[in-house]
C-alpha cells in the first residue's frame, strides 16, 4: 500500500471514530455515559474475540500466553460478550450494539498503518476523518443528537485541519 492509501485508511478510521462518538452521545443521552461506555467496551471485546476466533480457524493462533494462545478460549469470550451485549442494549436501538466495533477500527488501524506512515501522519488523517464525520453528523443531528449546522466558520476550521494534515503529509 502507498502512503496515500494508508492516509485514506486513517481518514476512514477517523470517520469510524466520529460515528462511535455520535452513537455514544446518543446512548449517553438515552441511558447514561456509564451504560454507553459499558456497551461500547463489551462490543469491542466481542468483536476482537470474534476476530481472534476467525484467525484461529484460519490457522493463525493468538500469539499470547496460555490460556489465551488458543482461539477456543476466545470463542467462549465471544459468546459471553455477545450475550452480555444483547442484554445490555435492551431498550436501545439494536444498531447501538456495534458501537465498540468502531473502536476496533481505530486500534487495529494504529497497529497496521501507523508503523508504515508514522504516528503523526496517521493521527492527522484520523483527525481529518473524525472532524469531517463529526461535522456531518452534527449538521443532520445523527442518532437523534442535537443539530449544529455546518456554518461557514466551521467549514473554514475544517479546511485549516485539512491544511494541517497536508503539511504533515508533505513533510513526510
Amino acid at each position: 500500500m502507498t502512503t496515500t492509501a494508508y492516509l485514506l485508511a486513517a481518514m476512514a478510521v477517523g470517520l469510524c471514530a466520529s460515528t462511535q462518538a455520535a452513537m455514544l452521545a446518543a446512548m449517553g443521552r438515552d441511558k447514561s455515559p456509564y451504560e454507553a461506555t459499558w456497551i461500547n467496551m463489551v462490543a469491542a471485546i466481542a468483536g476482537i474475540a470474534l476476530i481472534l476466533v476467525l484467525r484461529g480457524i484460519g490457522g493463525r493462533s493468538p500469539l499470547l500466553a496460555a490460556p489465551f494462545d488458543r482461539f477456543a478460549v476466545f470463542a467462549g469470550i465471544a459468546v459471553i460478550a455477545a450475550v452480555a451485549l444483547a442484554v445490555s442494549v435492551r431498550g436501545l436501538e439494536p444498531y447501538f450494539a456495534i458501537t465498540g466495533f468502531f473502536a476496533l477500527a481505530y486500534l487495529l488501524g494504529i497497529g497496521y498503518a501507523a508503523p508504515k506512515i508514522g504516528i503523526a501522519l496517521f493521527l492527522a488523517g484520523v483527525t481529518v476523518g473524525q472532524l469531517g464525520g463529526a461535522m456531518a453528523y452534527d449538521h443532520v443531528g445523527a442518532f437523534g443528537n442535537a443539530i449544529h449546522s455546518a456554518s461557514a466558520l466551521r467549514v473554514f476550521g475544517m479546511g485549516v485541519v485539512v491544511a494541517g494534515a497536508l503539511m504533515v503529509r508533505l513533510a513526510h
